[in-house]
């Protein structure tokens, strides 16, 4: 309490000697004032920060996810255009994905003509699934997503399917059995 009053004295002494225009007092009082009202709701206004930088990297990992997944790579082209598979993974993505993420992606080819036919390929292809409407963004991408064929998972799934034994219950070890203590008979009988 003195150290409290001694102080205020000393700071009104100061005031009243020195000029507050000059002494920079308007700023002082300024900044005291916001010092204090951060100090008193210090977590608050860095919350939204921390938790932003913490899900940043998530954020990109998940766009990346979905960049490699609406990618239309070089396996789902033929010399004219799309494929098949092409056509099915274009109409996924234009009809099925998330609204936020409707972007085709291109693998571009290893020329410029050749990257700019597969862009062609996939504009008409999304031209016929949309017909009026906004179309969704196709961009040309250097990433290959990760494929394999058919064939190979075909092999996969039936080396799966013949390795997986058959279900079957254990033996009966009559832990489980019911118990045999005698129940009274009831009365009347």
């Amino acid at each position: 309490m003195r150290r409290t009053i001694g102080s205020l004295a000393s700071l009104g002494l100061l005031v009243s000697l020195v000029n507050p225009c000059t002494a920079g007092w308007p700023e002082m009082k300024h900044a005291m004032g916001r010092d204090y009202a951060r100090n008193n709701c210090w977590p608050q206004p860095f919350r939204g920060m921390d938790a932003n930088s913490v899900v940043a990297p998530f954020e990109i990992m998940r766009n990346n996810g979905w960049r490699e997944h609406n990618t239309v790579g070089g396996a789902l082209f033929s010399k004219d255009g799309l494929n098949d598979a092409g056509q099915l993974k274009v109409e996924w993505i234009v009809t099925q994905a998330p609204l936020n993420q409707r972007i085709v992606y291109v693998k571009s080819g290893r020329s410029s003509e050749e990257t700019a036919a597969r862009v062609e390929s996939v504009q008409l292809a999304v031209s016929q699934l949309i017909p009026t409407g906004p179309l969704p963004q196709i961009l040309v991408t250097d990433i290959e997503p990760t494929t394999s064929s058919g064939a190979y998972q075909t092999r996969v799934s039936r080396a799966i399917d013949s390795s997986t034994p058959v279900p079957r219950l254990s033996k009966f070890t009559g832990l489980n059995a019911p118990s045999q203590q005698q129940v009274a008979a009831p009365e009347g009988k």
